[in-house]
């Protein structure tokens, strides 16, 4: 029985959602996951805890990736409707707290691709490609061109979209590889430099644990992303645990690899937030003295920030489509095109990214560094949040649906779900916390905490611009489903989860 089968819709909802297409294969779920989880754009940000990154990474992989990949694994498989992240959270704790899933889940992701996204773009080519840095009439134009061909990637019919996302799997597969073989010349030619990373620098502390972490929980994330799409997938239910399996392993090779190459080949106090995994490639690349590979580098990575924007728009523009059809955002919101795309969230992602990019270049007048550093914390402090329902939806909903089918569930019975729950929900509270009040777990401890020379802003800046935002996105959230209230008692909007068919839904469709 196919997921749209255990469904009662409003009359809109089956409208929009007969338009949707089975097009996502496993591989197409593997190599789409993989693409969402893995950005080199914000890598170097973790880098900046030196050879402790590694062992967070290890250590993160080992405490947070494998229990949240689990209990994606079982959300997935067991509860495979569209607009999978929303829909978790709505089926367990209702409407309001879907819609403030949702919009946390979505509005992150013009945020970031106006914003840190862009950012990257432009230090590339001014590293590789230009002589000297653009101006701020150009970077704005740059800028605008990067988001509206990544929106357009997320527009077009996801049976040729998808392929966005695939080829950027690839891509970030070769450039990393590229690099790697670079830092391996590097360090046989000129030994380590002075500064980088030692073996003894791997010893865990507090400090290298707050400033890693949050990067790493947001770059670790993304398993569920594809389940936005869950009915436009051939057998989500055979299919969506076998892709986490594969997609972690491919997320957490490439990472471990660039990490290691930029602490072995970069001092730590010298990586840059904006650039550092730029910086460390420049300084491999010296062992060719090739600017024609530089280009050909600048243009591989720029491919990999269109197919790391345009992946999450696909998924988190599909998720807050379905809670406006639901009835938990402005109907409007639940638009698709013929062809299977939502494109009236398509186009306010599109809209709100141009904006991002407009007031960084023009308030920056090109000086990236620190606000790259502030929106890549607005960025994951929003995105992580969006977790806060999603994760105890796991406990939740075996309370509610026990009889729903479900081809994979976490080990160890309820003892071993509430475990995953309470270990992935404990990840997202620190790093909330982290990058919403930095240096408050600091304090804890009785750590001295400069938010100036952390961020290169002050504290009112920072907080004003973080804590501020994610409060004005949840009040949105709140608003749009009060909104929807009414379009919901109409019946042209809601989608309401039949029990009984649920427990029934156990055919692969």
């Amino acid at each position: 029985m196919a997921a749209a089968d255990v469904v009662r819709d409003g009359s809109l909802v089956v409208q929009e959602k007969a338009k949707l297409r089975r097009v996502l294969g496993r591989v197409d779920l593997v190599l789409f996951t993989a693409c969402a989880i893995v950005g080199l754009d914000s890598v170097a940000q973790a880098a900046e805890a030196g050879a402790q990154a590694i062992t967070w990474l290890v250590v993160s992989l080992v405490v947070f990736l494998i229990p949240y990949g689990m209990l994606t694994a079982e959300l997935g498989a067991a509860f495979p409707v569209e607009g999978g992240p929303y829909e978790w959270a709505r089926m367990a704790f209702g409407r309001a707290a879907g819609a403030v899933t949702a919009i946390l889940y979505w509005l992150s992701n013009p945020l970031w691709v106006g914003g840190s996204l862009t950012a990257a773009t432009i230090a590339t080519l001014n590293s590789f490609v230009l002589t000297k840095p653009m101006s701020t009439t150009w970077e704005i134009v740059v800028g605008l061109a990067f988001i509206w061909v990544t929106v357009a990637i997320a527009i077009i019919a996801f049976r040729i979209g998808k392929w966005g996302p695939n080829i950027g799997t690839f891509v970030k597969m070769a450039v990393v590889l590229i690099f790697t073989v670079l830092f391996i010349a590097y360090l046989v030619k000129h030994g380590r430099p002075a500064g980088a990373s030692t073996v003894a620098d791997l010893k865990p502390s507090l400090g290298g644990f707050l400033t890693a972490i949050g990067i790493l929980v947001f770059l670790w994330v993304g398993f569920e992303l594809s389940n936005g799409a869950s009915e436009e997938m051939r057998n989500p239910k055979r299919d969506v645990p076998r892709m986490i399996v594969s997609s972690g392993v491919i997320a957490a090779v490439l990472y471990g690899l660039v990490i290691l190459g930029i602490i072995l080949v970069i001092p730590s106090a010298s990586l840059s937030n904006v650039s550092g995994f730029v910086d460390a490639y420049s300084a491999v690349a010296g062992v060719l003295h090739s600017h024609p590979l530089g280009v050909v580098f600048a243009v591989l990575l720029i491919i990999t920030l269109i197919g790391s924007g345009s992946v999450w728009l696909e998924g988190a523009d599909r998720t807050q489509a379905i809670a406006a059809l639901d009835g938990a955002a402005p109907a409007w919101m639940g638009r698709f095109t013929s062809f299977g795309t939502p494109i009236a969230v398509n186009l306010s992602s599109g809209i709100l990214a141009s904006v991002m990019c407009v007031i960084v270049f023009a308030v920056t007048h090109g000086s990236l560094q620190s606000f790259f550093s502030v929106m890549l914390a607005l960025t994951v402090s929003t995105t992580t949040a969006s977790y806060i329902f999603i994760f105890p939806a796991l406990v939740a909903l075996r309370r509610r649906f026990p009889d729903a089918d479900r081809p994979y569930r976490v080990p160890g019975g309820r003892a071993g779900a509430w475990a995953a729950v309470v270990i992935t929900e404990l990840f997202v509270v620190i790093t909330v916390i982290t990058l919403v009040w930095p240096g408050a777990i600091n304090a804890m401890f009785g750590q001295s905490y400069s938010i100036e020379s952390s961020w290169g802003v002050s504290r009112s800046f920072f907080e004003w611009t973080t804590l501020g935002s994610l409060v004005v996105i949840v009040l949105l959230g709140l608003l749009f489903w009060r909104l929807g209230e009414r379009k919901r008692r109409a019946g042209v909007v809601g989608i309401e989860i039949s029990p009984e068919l649920l427990a029934q839904s156990g055919e692969h469709g």
